[in-house]
């Protein structure tokens, strides 16, 4: 700043002197262009927004009425209760679906769903470093429970193909 000052006490005439012919006009013409942009931008955001928001709407609208509908479980207060509640959604449904199965069969499907279910229900957010910034933190418990929800989810897609095929042979 000081070599600033420096430069215009030094060279106070220059300062002085009226700009050349024409100067306020290539200003104005440049000031327009850049308005031209700015206004050009603006349009193209709020184009690109609104189309976002019509893709998010036709998706959610299409998964609306299916079980596995689209729960930003991401976005709440406490991910893990999130998608705790919706295992456990899961969970009703497998319990459902083995209620015809063989009691060692019906056991073992159960077993393995409480066995995913205590997966989330330890602590495994204590085993991520601390150091880490929130959002990396937040991305690997998302992955590490929808995976857990995806195998249960898994689990109930067996379940239902099996049942398929059984109906198919008799």
């Amino acid at each position: 700043m000081r070599n600033v000052e420096q430069y215009i006490r030094e060279n106070k005439s220059l300062f002085d002197e009226e700009p050349e012919a024409g100067h306020f006009g290539r200003l104005q013409q440049k000031m327009t262009r850049r308005h031209g942009k700015i206004i050009a931008l603006r349009w193209s955001i709020s184009i690109a927004a609104s189309i976002a928001i019509i893709l998010m709407a036709g998706v959610l609208w299409q998964n609306s009425g299916k079980p596995n509908s689209i729960l930003l479980c991401e976005n709440v207060s406490n991910m893990k209760i999130c998608y705790l509640d919706r295992m456990y959604e899961v969970a009703d449904r497998i319990e459902k679906l083995v209620v015809d199965f063989d009691q060692w069969d019906q056991q073992q499907v159960l077993n393995d769903v409480q066995n995913v279910i205590d997966a989330i229900n330890d602590d495994f957010e204590s085993e991520i470093p601390e150091e880490l910034p929130d959002d990396i933190l937040k991305a690997i418990l998302s992955d590490y429970y929808r995976q857990n929800l995806e195998s249960l989810e898994m689990i109930v897609e067996s379940i239902t193909n099996y049942e398929l095929q059984i109906t198919n042979n008799e």
